[in-house]
């Protein structure tokens, strides 16, 4: 297929905590030898991850794999407070890059969480941030990412709150939640959203853009919730063709079936504007 026209998403890219703890890394692979240590990968883009590994940086999953005094940097999405604590036990230099958002959700897990409250958490299961958020206080949280599990939930005596996850979709996060409500109508949530802006605004732009595309290439890993995120939107939006790559040479030909079967996404209408969108994150 000719493309006549490509669209640019706008914005696009990386958030501002993404690129602070991308820059952080990178400053203690200049001050120090290597090996450098990262809990969990910086971000999950695998181009970023293997430049890092070039570098010296070793990616791990647990801290006891990490030698005492060896400097160590704590991912972006956010650690449980036990691997804080185990990452300052093996006396090295520390940088905890976690996302300032994700911070304010376990300062309100940990608040409401004092207070009496039980917490119903909105995250994908195994995702680090959903994993960091839950250990702060897993006696008091349950983590639910559909309408089936809200319904699934035990009653709940005493007060309730509701977080989530900062990378989910707001379309995912507002069905959960109006199920959440429904069910438990004097649930506490915060005042300020726990999505994060900058994941809105790229889901925004890419919404805007999609009914207009024939064909969208969406950048980016299968393991970040943000990518995936942004495929499902773009046929959920409108567009015929949705092909999620990590580089170049990974893009097939836009003739070819897509990487988003529509067997995984709803009936979706046909563009009459010939055109290809890239959208990066």
């Amino acid at each position: 297929m000719t493309v006549d026209q490509v669209l640019l998403a706008a914005p696009r890219g990386f958030c501002a905590g993404v690129e602070m703890a991308i820059k952080a890394l990178a400053a203690m692979v200049r001050a120090f030898e290597p090996p450098i240590y990262c809990y969990h990968e910086i971000v999950h883009n695998r181009l970023v991850v293997q430049r890092f590994e070039d570098m010296g940086v070793v990616f791990v999953n647990d801290i006891s794999e990490v030698p005492d005094g060896a400097p160590i940097m704590l991912s972006a999405h956010g650690s449980a407070p036990e691997v804080v604590q185990q990452a300052t036990n093996t006396g090295g230099y520390i940088v905890d890059s976690v996302c300032p958002l994700v911070t304010k959700v376990h300062h309100e897990v940990k608040v409401r969480a004092g207070k009496g409250y039980k917490i119903v958490y909105v995250g994908h299961e195994g995702h680090e941030e959903a994993v960091g958020t839950m250990a702060v206080a897993p006696e008091a949280i349950h983590r639910v990412e559909s309408v089936d599990e809200v319904a699934a939930l035990p009653d709940i005596d005493g007060p309730t709150a509701l977080l989530a996850q900062t990378t989910l979709s707001h379309r995912d996060w507002a069905i959960v939640q109006d199920a959440a409500l429904q069910r438990w109508p004097d649930m506490w949530t915060p005042g300020r959203s726990d999505l994060c802006f900058a994941t809105t605004n790229r889901q925004g732009a890419l919404t805007e853009i999609a009914p207009r595309c024939d064909s969208m290439v969406v950048i980016g890993s299968s393991n970040s919730s943000n990518t995936m995120a942004l495929a499902r939107l773009a046929a959920e939006s409108g567009c015929d063709r949705v092909l999620r790559v990590t580089r170049p040479t990974s893009c097939p030909p836009i003739s070819k079936a897509s990487s988003v079967s529509r067997r995984e996404r709803p009936p979706v209408r046909n563009s009459s504007n010939r055109s290809s969108t890239v959208s990066t994150r």
